[in-house]
C-alpha cells in the first residue's frame, strides 16, 4: 500500500513516537488514555523519559515554542493534541493483501479528526480529514482506495469506544462489495454480499451508530 490510500485528506506529517508520547501525556485525559491504547503508545506515554525526549523534539522542529518558562504546543502539533485527547470515536482500518497488512487508524473528535498511519521506526503520518467529508465517508475512501490499488485486498474495521468495540469484515464482490458482521458469542461471520459502496458506506455508518448506541 501507498501513501495514496488517504488521498481525499491534506498532505501528511511525520511524528514520532517519543513526540506522540509527548502530546498524549500532555493531555492526559480519559480519552487521551484510549488513544495511547489504540495507537500501542500507552507504555510510551506512561514513561518518565520518552515524553520529554518529543517534547524536545517538538521544540526543535518548530512545532511546539517556550513561553513563560512552559513549553506551548503550535502549528500542525496543536490539532494532533486537540484531537488525541478530545476524540470520541476510534476506528482501526486493517488493510489486508494476502500475507501483508497496512494499517489506518481514524480518531475522529469535535471539529478536528484525523488518519493516522504507522510507518517504519515506530513513526505516524498524520493527514488532517477534510472537514467536508464525514467520517463513514472518510473509512469509505480508504477501503475503496486500498482495492484499487490491490483488487483482492480485505478490509476489517475495527470502531472503538472505551468499553465497547464492533467489527465488520469488508471484500470485494464482483462489481459491488461484501461485509460480514462479528456477532458477540458466536464464531460464524454473517456475511451479506452484492452491496454497492453507498450501501457499504451505510454498513460503515450503522457500525459506528451500533457502537454509540452501546456506550
Amino acid at each position: 500500500m501507498t501513501d495514496q490510500t488517504v488521498e481525499q485528506t491534506s498532505t501528511a506529517i511525520g511524528f514520532g513516537y517519543a513526540e506522540i508520547a509527548y502530546l498524549l501525556k500532555r493531555m492526559s485525559t480519559p480519552e487521551a488514555e484510549m488513544s495511547a491504547t489504540v495507537l500501542r503508545l500507552k507504555e510510551e506515554m506512561d514513561s518518565d523519559v520518552l515524553p520529554v525526549a518529543g517534547a524536545s523534539s517538538l521544540l526543535g522542529r518548530g512545532f511546539a515554542t517556550i513561553v513563560d518558562d512552559e513549553i506551548e504546543v503550535e502549528d500542525a502539533a496543536l490539532p494532533v493534541a486537540y484531537a488525541l485527547g478530545r476524540a470520541t470515536l476510534w476506528t482501526e482500518i486493517s488493510l489486508l493483501q494476502g500475507d501483508i497488512s497496512d494499517t489506518v487508524v481514524h480518531v475522529e473528535s469535535d471539529p478536528v479528526s484525523l488518519l493516522l498511519q504507522p510507518r517504519t521506526l515506530m513513526t505516524w503520518f498524520v493527514f488532517a480529514q477534510d472537514p467536508d467529508v464525514d467520517g463513514p465517508d472518510a473509512e469509505l475512501e480508504v477501503v475503496e482506495e486500498h482495492v484499487r490499488q490491490h483488487p483482492e485486498g480485505t478490509a476489517m474495521l475495527r470502531a472503538r469506544v472505551s468499553g465497547a468495540e464492533k467489527l465488520l469484515l469488508v471484500r470485494p464482490d464482483g462489481e459491488g462489495w461484501a461485509v460480514g458482521h462479528v456477532v458477540d458469542g458466536e464464531d460464524d461471520v454473517v456475511e451479506t454480499t452484492g452491496l454497492t459502496s453507498a450501501q457499504l458506506r451505510d454498513e460503515i455508518a450503522e457500525l459506528r451508530t451500533g457502537l454509540s448506541a452501546a456506550r
